[in-house]
């Protein structure tokens, strides 16, 4: 999908709405696009509502403690499409193509060792420092590879809390079609990490978290 074609006149400024609303863990409103992007309130407006109108963005409004609820702007379908690179496509497409031509256990077998190979690769990068060194150099190298992903340490940092959501998952569309693929992802993420840690998929956004034994 050409995102020049889609975005029209406003491609500049609507890329990076949707890239910030891509980003957020549930939408963003306006006024938080307009701080954001150094733009004014009417003019975030009018892109957003363009966007809408196009079918890329969805509203709903969020309950506020300051009296009327926040009208929140996030992603439909079609905008998640336009951060599907052809990559994903193709891997899903062989995917399918090895279950026609060897059998359903095909699949599972090519993503057990697709993720062996990430979880030594991730390892060779990150090394074997302290959890915090891991996590950084992970989310590191996890931003190189478009995955927007953002560490939160706040959360309870004392015990060790902390929460990495990515964005954007380029494994999204074979994770749809071969759901074991979450699995192994999980697995290899705190065999990198050194810790057992939950995947938890909301919408189009990937969290992990050290895992409650």
């Amino acid at each position: 999908m050409k995102r020049g074609l889609i975005l029209g006149a406003g491609r500049g400024p609507r890329l990076s709405v949707l890239e910030l609303i891509k980003a957020s863990s549930g939408g963003l409103g306006v006024g938080e696009l307009g701080l954001r992007l150094g733009m004014s309130y009417m003019g975030v407006k009018a892109h957003c509502v363009a966007l809408a109108k196009s079918g890329l963005l969805e509203t709903w409004r969020s309950p506020s403690s300051k009296g009327r609820p926040v009208l929140i702007y996030r992603l439909t379908a079609a905008g998640e499409e336009l951060f599907l690179g052809p990559r994903q496509r193709l891997a899903a497409g062989l995917l399918r193509e090895a279950e026609r031509l060897f059998g359903v256990a095909a699949p599972q077998k090519l993503l057990l060792m697709y993720y062996r190979a990430e979880a030594a690769h991730y390892r060779s990068v990150v090394g074997e420092g302290s959890l915090q060194e891991r996590l950084t150099a992970f989310v590191k190298e996890r931003n190189a590879e478009g995955r927007m992903p953002v560490l939160d340490l706040a959360e309870d940092q004392g015990k060790g809390g902390w929460t990495l959501k990515e964005s954007h998952d380029p494994d999204a569309e074979a994770i749809e079609v071969y759901p074991a693929a979450a699995g192994y992802q999980e697995h290899m993420v705190g065999e990198v990490l050194g810790l057992p840690v939950a995947r938890i998929q909301v919408r189009a956004s990937v969290f992990y978290r050290p895992r409650v034994l």
